[in-house]
């Protein structure tokens, strides 16, 4: 990579991080504290920094206000950065009270091994007799990226003696194609190149496509991907580890949702209708209420009707109470709606003719009219088949039904008896459609094809043309009478006469006229597939003709195709690009596969270049180019990284910006939908080389890639550690699948996670796992190599930055860690010297302990001054109520008393009025441990009660919410006394109470990230019955009580304890381990 090379990716690299845009100075001053010096633009040949960004491609530079600002155009690669950073918010206030859960990447990928060789009898027998008819259904994609020079009669492009350049590898009795290679059979097979690969001569490095169409590549490639994933929704199951079948193919039933109760009546009544429509008891509501420590009370609500259908508004609360009611009632209409309609999806769909004359059939029965919403009830109780979802434009095309609106805007039925005219149906129009299509074409009777190829936009959508007689002459020949027929004569078509799907003679505005099928009609213009070429163009009506049968005789020319065993790239941008920019317009050898499924519209099929002395596999070269590609390094240049994850000993994963979630798409491609590949056997063991590659799945259900780095355990689970991520996981042997033989592409694909070293900052990585997990998962990170790259296997040492505060400024991770290591290194110092000095007389420290434990009994309640009174506790066997405040795992979580929780939400209302009223003046200069205050937590701009917990320095505390149970760190001036107004504040105990969760013990030595995350999903800001079953003291805190609780939610008809659920998920089990 060249230094300007390098100094542009650095460029773009500063400002895609930031939102918005940068002035000049603020990039100059970026691009300094990132590299250590500002842009050499001089050096690179620019007398002023604006000319740089005005000559370089892929930066947007404008003048505001007399001042140049500059900002990075998005690429293919990083649209996705880009649009985080634009959506995040200027201010973050969330609270780092409940912050508990990770984030983590999801991961995926994979790639199957080309055929290389076909057997002629499996070919014929299987492929090249059926024909090929292009699928109505099927809409095509533009090629936005190429000249479209290749659609017109100039034939040039493969005519006569331009076959000299490609060797074909067969022999045809095309008069027109020169043989180049003597041999002495007739029919050469392409040379084996899987011992020796020679790589395409063409340059490896991806370049920049811009689309020119009105269709991006990304919006053409998830139309595709949405089109495809609809052939199968079954869930994909685990790996069976015996004989794998290949698995049939999946028709989805089509859904038919009921009708709608009427519009205007509310959430609540349309939920009483429709108990009263399909005979239900009456909706059961429960309403509960909630004070947060900011804001006003909300309302959550959840309802039930019978034992079959229930919905909560969790986590959406609701200002009152009648709001609550109306979310949850809206929550489970849909519940009502989706289950009653699954009945109806094992009927027969009446076709369109049919459900016409049914539905007047059905009208007729009823001469004072019926309800619509009604008819698709009637209609299936009378006929035992679904109406089709289209059934309401029908009718508003039938002649013989009479549609009128009364009360409440509701359509009425009527017969006409008067009208007995019948309009034309659909299947009619079907059928005219059908008679004006092309006809099929019938593909070459060889085993290998001369083509040439027209469009590529994926692997998964390649367009080509087939060389020979019978066709690419026959079309070079129908082109040049279609140009001298339309030049002066042929026959306009009027818009309303226009019909879709239907053949036509276009003259595109490049020039040459061509047949293609209408799609869409617009205004003034319409959208069409071009047959010969596979693309997809707007015309305007007054260029469309109608098709003389005598250019109706041959068939559409362009056939779809994709590249076997390289159908996971279409997954990804880049692999995408790739294929843009190698095939369209090259005269190629093809290799069909055979056809697995004749419905599927597309052919598998291996491209040769055999321009060379060695005939290439373009499949494989384009896999290999798009693995190389795909190198994860780190230079001193800064680049975006995602941080995968940060361990509990402060080690940081760092990936590529969007290489996980490439192979997390590719693998997505092939584990679902119509390219889904068998799954090999799991291993019986774990493999000597630690390096193998596995892909399991995770919780969420994506597929991820691993490698094992534990033997056996007792329990058949190995740990794993996910190679695009760094995070480490267990799992079961049996969920194993190996990725070589599943898919070699992802096999040989980078690693996309590497560890790195945080320079002159690893002392404090260790210590400080929350503040760089809460400024780097989750967040845009940029990334720079810090010295010389270390010796292999060796992490390397890198300095991480990240943008904070309004400015966007550019902030040294290693530096933020530091210093606040060292503040809290020297703050517990201090308190360490001051425990010292205090207790340094042995005798008076155990005077003080004495007094501690062996208090006198007629002074029950006497404590410390300020000290508060400690929490009642229930006694072993005792129940109460309780509201879960916060939770970080099974053992680990924080209750409130239900029996003070009124008196509690009026002290805390009581402290937002006075604490404001207390000036800052008041303060306290030293405070000390153990002292209640109270404190403005600017996170929600609210007062609370606060127990010193330490002093981190002269100008920060450490506090303890003795009422929510969390500590965080805050400035002394933020401290008040607590307010003479209040006497609450001093003597209603405090409300948090440290619990952990009877009969519950993880299943392996501790609790997953995964079974922390649903248990603060299960009971986080929930109401419970606790019933204590012991009171100890914290192992931590000895001076804290610990109840160990069951936790029962009442709120349905049967009682659910948390601990059985966790254990009925396989989250918990109820006994310790041995």
């Amino acid at each position: 990579m060249s230094e300007k090379e390098q100094v542009i990716q650095a460029l773009r690299a500063t400002l895609i991080s930031v939102k918005g845009a940068l002035t000049l100075k603020q990039c100059n001053r970026d691009y300094r504290e990132l590299q250590g010096e500002y842009i050499p633009y001089k050096k690179l040949g620019y007398t002023t920094l604006d000319k740089l960004f005005h000559d370089v491609p892929g930066f947007k530079i404008s003048q505001v206000n007399g001042e140049w600002v500059v900002d990075a155009i998005a690429s293919q690669e990083t649209q996705h950065i880009a649009s985080m950073v634009a959506r995040q918010k200027t201010s973050k206030k969330a609270s780092a009270k409940l912050s508990y859960a990770n984030n983590f990447s999801k991961k995926q990928g994979s790639w199957r091994k080309p055929t290389t060789q076909y057997q002629t009898n499996n070919y014929v027998d299987q492929y090249s007799k059926k024909f090929y008819r292009p699928n109505n259904s099927l809409s095509p994609y533009n090629n936005n990226n190429y000249n479209k020079f290749n659609k017109f009669n100039k034939y040039n492009e493969y005519k006569g003696t331009s076959y000299t350049k490609p060797r074909p590898l067969l022999e045809t009795n095309d008069q027109n194609v020169t043989k180049t290679v003597s041999q002495p059979t007739n029919e050469r097979e392409p040379t084996n190149v899987s011992d020796e690969i020679q790589h395409s001569t063409k340059p490896e490095k991806f370049t920049e496509v811009k689309p020119s169409g009105k269709i991006s590549a990304s919006q053409r490639l998830s139309n595709l991907r949405d089109r495809l994933n609809t052939v199968d929704l079954i869930p994909l199951q685990l790996p069976v580890h015996h004989e794998v079948k290949e698995s049939q193919p999946v028709v989805t039933p089509q859904t038919v949702k009921l009708e709608p109760p009427p519009d205007l009546l509310s959430s609540t009544a349309k939920l009483e209708w429709m108990c009263q429509k399909l005979g239900l008891p009456e909706p059961v509501y429960k309403v509960h209420d909630f004070l947060p420590k900011q804001g006003s009370k909300t309302y959550d609500c959840s309802v039930k009707v019978g034992n079959e259908y229930t919905a909560r508004t969790y986590p959406n609360s609701s200002p009152t109470e009648d709001l609550a009611k109306e979310l949850a009632a809206l929550k489970i209409l849909d519940v009502i709606m989706e289950k009653a309609s699954l009945h109806l999806e094992t009927l027969r769909t009446s076709s369109s003719e049919d459900a016409l004359a049914g539905l007047v059939s059905l009208v007729s029965d009823h001469s004072a009219g019926v309800w619509a919403f009604d008819v698709p009830r009637l209609y299936t109780e009378k006929y035992n088949e679904k109406l089709p979802n289209d059934w309401e434009k029908l009718v508003e095309k039938c002649p013989n039904i009479l549609k009128e609106r009364v009360v409440n805007d509701q359509l009425v039925l009527l017969p006409n008896t008067q009208q007995t005219t019948n309009l034309l149906s659909e299947r009619n129009r079907q059928e005219i459609t059908i008679e004006s299509d092309l006809p099929p074409l019938q593909f070459p009777d060889h085993d290998f094809w001369n083509v040439f190829i027209t469009v590529a936009n994926s692997t998964l959508e390649i367009w080509l043309r087939i060389i020979g007689t019978e066709y690419s002459d026959a079309f070079e020949v129908l082109l040049a009478d279609m140009d001298a027929h339309y030049k002066n004569s042929g026959t306009c078509v009027d818009k309303s006469m226009i019909l879709i799907n239907a053949w036509y003679a276009v003259k595109l505005e490049e020039g040459g006229w061509q047949r293609a099928k209408i799609l869409e009609i617009d205004d003034r213009k319409a959208t069409v597939f071009l047959g010969d070429h596979g693309d997809d163009d707007v015309v305007p009506l007054n260029n469309i003709k109608i098709l003389e049968p005598q250019f109706r005789k041959l068939p559409a020319q362009a056939i779809l195709c994709r590249l076997e065993g390289a159908e996971e790239l279409a997954a990804s941008a880049a692999g995408a690009a790739l294929v843009r920019r190698r095939l369209p317009g090259e005269v190629l050898v093809a290799a069909p596969g055979p056809r697995h499924d004749p419905a599927d519209p597309s052919v598998a099929l291996v491209l040769y270049d055999t321009s060379t002395h060695r005939d290439l596999n373009l499949n494989h070269e384009i896999v290999h180019d798009f693995c190389m590609a795909g190198a994860f390094t780190i230079t001193q240049k800064a680049s975006e990284v995602e941080v995968g994850c940060v361990t509990e000993e402060g080690r940081v994963w760092v990936c590529r910006a969007g290489g996980a979630a490439t192979v997390r798409a590719a693998l997505a491609l092939l584990t679902a939908g119509p390219y889904r590949r068998p799954l090999p056997a799991a291993p019986k063991a774990p493999p000597p080389n630690q390096r193998t590659l596995y892909i399991v799945r995770t919780i969420d259900g994506d597929w991820v890639r691993c490698t094992i780095i534990s033997g056996l355990d007792g329990e058949g689970t190995v740990r794993t550690q996910l190679v695009d991520s760094g995070l480490i996981l267990r799992a079961p042997l049996s969920s194993l699948v190996p990725l070589q033989s599943f898919s070699p592409a992802l096999n040989t694909y980078p690693h996309q996670a590497l560890q790195v070293r945080l320079a002159g900052a690893e002392a404090a990585a260790a210590a400080m796992v929350g503040r760089l997990r809460e400024l780097l998962v989750g967040a845009r990170v940029l990334c720079r190599a810090v010295g010389a790259p270390p010796p292999a296997p060796a992490a390397p040492q890198v300095e991480l930055f990240v943008r904070t505060g309004p400015q966007n400024m550019l902030a040294s991770v290693n530096n933020d860690i530091t210093l606040q290591h060292e503040q809290l290194t020297q703050g517990k110092s201090k308190e360490a010297e001051k425990d010292s000095d205090g207790f340094s007389d042995a005798v008076e420290a155990l005077h003080k302990k004495k007094e501690r434990i062996f208090r006198s009994t007629s002074a029950p309640d006497e404590r410390p001054a300020g000290a508060l009174p400690p929490p009642p506790l229930p006694a072993p066997g005792q129940s109460f109520d309780v509201f879960v405040a916060m939770a970080a795992n099974p053992w680990n979580f924080v209750v409130q008393p239900n029996s003070t929780r009124h008196t509690f939400h009026a002290m805390m209302a009581t402290l937002q009025v006075e604490c404001p009223k207390i000036p800052e003046s008041e303060a306290p200069a030293s405070p000390a441990s153990g002292e209640l205050y109270t404190a403005y937590y600017k996170n929600d701009s609210s007062w609370y009660r606060v127990v010193i917990a330490g002093v981190v320095s002269t100008e920060m505390v450490s506090v303890y919410f003795c009422d929510f149970g969390d500590l965080t760190v805050l400035s002394a001036r933020a401290l008040r006394p607590v307010p003479a107004a209040a006497p609450l504040a001093r003597s209603l105990p405090p409300q948090a109470i440290k619990a952990r969760l009877h009969n519950a013990w993880p299943l392996h030595q501790d609790w997953t990230v995964e079974d922390c995350l649903r248990f603060q999903e299960l009971c986080v800001e929930q109401q419970f019955v606790g019933v204590c079953r012991e009171v100890s003291r914290d192992p931590l805190n000895p001076h804290e009580p610990l109840l160990t609780l069951d936790l029962i939610d009442t709120s349905t008809d049967d009682d659910i304890y948390l601990n059985s659920q966790l254990v009925a998920e396989r989250r918990a089990r109820p006994d310790p381990p041995n």
